[in-house]
Parts: structure tokens; C-alpha cells; sequence
């Protein structure tokens, strides 16, 4: 059975919902988590501890979202719909922000990343197969593209969920919680599934290879995006500033989360327009070398920087390079998927190239030891996979 292009309103309330899934780990990583860390650990501990919630947060990601991808598979198949373990999931979202909220020591803050993990993928790992159900590969790279727009726009969320003005810090959790709802439901209550023949030929062996391309392209990328990321915060933090290095996530928050959300604008857009041209030219691998060369190129800028500006310039460059690539990078992963029967399990192993690198980034940060090197060899690092990345992707040979 042919796809059906998808209707607007299916596309803004699945943008709607995608960009309320990430709203729910985006501020969490880059603010709230750093923020507590620095409340339950010592300044000589922070990196080692926030690393370790890293880890201990990927692994349990990487395998919570195998599972759950594949029972929404069985969901799909047996039944027309993979909307139960959404709705299941932001449940016990709401619940674990409760529990991380109130964890005051680091064996519990441990216990509330976990728990926040299982629910994220649980919701989250649903929700991406349903664009490989419902999307065709002509409308891939425009429905990506507005999707890309979702993490800096849960930038945004990170700045108010870090203005002390808000009140609490249960109020500012509240507030978040609140958003995620917001964004989520709609999808839940309004869309109807439009469940498809999954019962196909096998494909070609360059298409299997390709997608392991794919893969290996988009792992060796996320690994400079996610610990931009979960980093980036101590990297500004770090920054002179009036003659004095700030050290003080607690004080400081707010200035360095608008740091965060400088370049959402810019990359909402330039995100959007990319994904059009890559349907309209039906072209992917040219704009995504370029995207990951950017993203490069704004990592070497910040390795080098001796000032908050020259910094601010290399991190839009950076996030919008990164942006533009994971977008059109999932546009292409889903053109290749190996099979229609199970699209949750296969994009399960795709989001492998999300939780893996959580687990690098930490890993590098500790063996290069920031506080004693300095960010810039990190940073050099990062930059020299992002381009291998791109070098990788050009290796795809069933599509353009």
C-alpha cells in the first residue's frame, strides 16, 4: 500500500509533541542536571559525578528505548496504534521529575536520571517510528526539518526553567512538566493511526550497508553534540568575565542558559529551509557534509577562544551545524530502514547514536581533565569526529 502524504494538522501536532519530548531531556541536561550536581557534589567532584549520571543515563537509555520500540512494534501490528506507551510514558515522566526534584544526595540522584530515562525513551521510542509510519520519503527532509527546530526551541524552555524569578525550584520544575503536557497530549487525543502493510521484500545489501553508514555517521557526530551539550554549561562557566572566571552554575544559570538560547532562531530557521531543499532537490549527503563541517569548524573556534564573544560565536555555529545535520541525518536513516514490521526496533538501534555518545562525551571529558588542560583539547577532539562523521556519510550510496 503506497504511503499517503500526511495532512498539516498530523504535522503540527507530531511537531507538536516532538518538540515536547525534547523539552523533556534538553533543559534537563544542560541545566537541571548540572545545577544539581552542584548542590549534592563538591567542586573538585562535579565533573566526575555529572559524568557518571551521564553513563549511568545512557545505558539505561539505549536499553529502555530498544525495548519499548520494539513492544510499540508488537502494538502496531497487533492493534494500529503505538499511542498506549506515549501516554504511558509522559505518566511516569511527570512522576520521575517528582523524584529527581527531590533527590539531595548522588546514590539517589542516580536513581531519579535512571528513572527519568526509562520514561523518556518510553515515550520517546513511539513517537519517532510513528513519522517512519505515517511520513513518505518525499516529505522526510521537510518534516525533519521542522522537527530539528525542537531542540533549540527546548533551549528556550532551559532559559526559563533557570530564571530564579520563576519562584522554587519546585516551581520551575512544575513549569516544565507543565510544558511537556501541554505538547504531548494533543497528539495522544486528536490522531488517528493509519496502520500500513508491513509485510514487504527484504532490502538490497547496499541498502543495509548504507544504513550501518548512516548509523556509524550520525555516532561519531552525536558524540561532539551531546557533550557540547552536557558540558557546555562548566565550558561558560569557565570563560572569563570582567577580569574574573566565574565559577558558580547556581549564581550564573540564567546568563549562560540565554548563551544556550542565542541561536535558537537561526537555527529554527536555517534547519527548516535545508530540510525543504533536500526534498525539492531530493539531495541529502551535500547538505549534510556541509552542515558537519560547519558544526567543525565552530568546535575549533571555541577550543581557541579566550573570550566570551569569540566563544558565543563558535557555539552557533556549532549547534547550528549540528542541527541542520541530525535533522537531515534522521530523514535519511529513516529512507533506509531494513524493515517496515520492525520500524521501532530498527529506529531503537538508531537512537543507539543518541546514548552511546552519552557515554563517550563523559568518558572523554574525564581522560582529558578539563580542569587541569583546559576545554581546547576536548573541543579539538570533538571537532575531528564531527568530521569524520561527515566523511562517513558520503560513503551512502543508495541515496543521494
Amino acid at each position: 500500500m503506497p504511503f499517503v502524504s500526511p495532512s498539516r494538522g498530523f504535522v503540527y501536532l507530531y511537531a507538536a509533541a516532538f518538540a515536547g519530548l525534547f523539552v523533556s531531556f534538553i533543559p534537563f541536561i544542560t541545566v537541571l542536571l548540572p545545577l544539581k550536581v552542584g548542590t549534592v557534589a563538591g567542586a573538585g567532584e562535579r565533573v566526575q559525578l555529572l559524568s557518571a549520571a551521564a553513563l549511568s543515563g545512557a545505558a539505561t537509555a539505549s536499553i529502555a528505548n530498544l525495548v519499548f520500540g520494539m513492544l510499540s512494534d508488537r502494538t502496531y501490528r497487533d492493534h494500529g496504534t503505538r499511542r498506549p506507551w506515549i501516554g504511558g510514558g509522559l505518566a511516569l515522566l511527570v512522576l520521575s521529575y517528582a523524584f529527581f526534584l527531590r533527590a539531595y544526595d548522588s546514590t539517589t540522584m542516580l536513581c531519579a536520571v535512571a528513572a527519568l530515562q526509562i520514561a523518556i525513551n518510553m515515550t520517546f521510542a513511539p513517537l519517532v517510528a510513528m513519522m517512519a509510519d505515517e511520513v513518505p520519503d518525499c516529505r522526510k527532509g521537510t518534516v525533519s526539518g521542522v522537527l530539528g527546530a525542537a531542540q533549540p526551541f527546548a533551549s528556550l524552555v532551559a532559559v526559563a526553567v533557570s530564571m530564579r524569578g520563576l519562584g522554587s525550584e519546585a516551581a520551575r520544575y512544575g513549569l516544565l512538566c507543565l510544558i511537556i503536557v501541554t505538547l504531548v497530549s494533543p497528539l495522544l487525543l486528536m490522531m488517528r493511526e493509519r496502520p500500513k502493510d508491513t509485510h514487504v521484500a527484504p532490502p538490497p545489501a547496499q541498502r543495509r550497508l548504507d544504513f550501518a553508514w548512516v548509523w556509524l555517521a550520525r555516532l561519531l557526530v552525536q558524540v561532539a553534540g551531546n557533550g557540547l551539550m552536557t558540558f557546555g554549561l562548566f565550558y561558560f562557566l569557565s570563560m572569563p568575565a570582567d577580569g574574573q572566571v566565574q565559577r558558580h552554575p547556581e549564581e550564573l544559570s540564567e546568563s549562560v542558559a540565554v548563551i544556550f538560547a542565542a541561536v535558537t532562531i537561526v537555527a529554527i530557521v536555517l534547519t527548516i529551509a535545508v530540510g525543504r531543499l533536500s526534498d525539492r532537490w531530493m539531495r541529502r549527503k551535500p547538505f549534510l557534509a556541509a552542515a558537519a563541517f560547519v558544526m567543525a569548524g565552530g568546535l575549533v573556534v571555541m577550543a581557541f577562544a579566550e573570550a566570551g564573544t569569540v566563544a558565543r560565536v563558535g557555539y552557533a555555529m556549532a549547534m547550528c551545524g549540528m542541527s541542520v545535520f541530525l535533522a537531515l541525518q534522521s530523514a535519511l536513516a529513516m529512507q533506509l530502514l531494513p524493515s517496515p514490521a520492525h520500524r521501532g526496533r530498527d529506529l531503537g538501534l538508531v537512537n543507539l547514536t543518541n546514548t552511546l555518545p552519552a557515554m563517550a562525551a563523559p568518558l572523554l571529558a574525564l581522560a582529558l581533565t578539563p580542569e587541569e588542560l583546559g576545554y581546547g583539547p576536548w573541543l579539538i577532539t570533538l571537532a575531528i569526529g564531527t568530521l569524520a562523521g561527515g566523511a562517513v556519510t558520503m560513503a551512502v550510496r543508495s541515496q543521494r
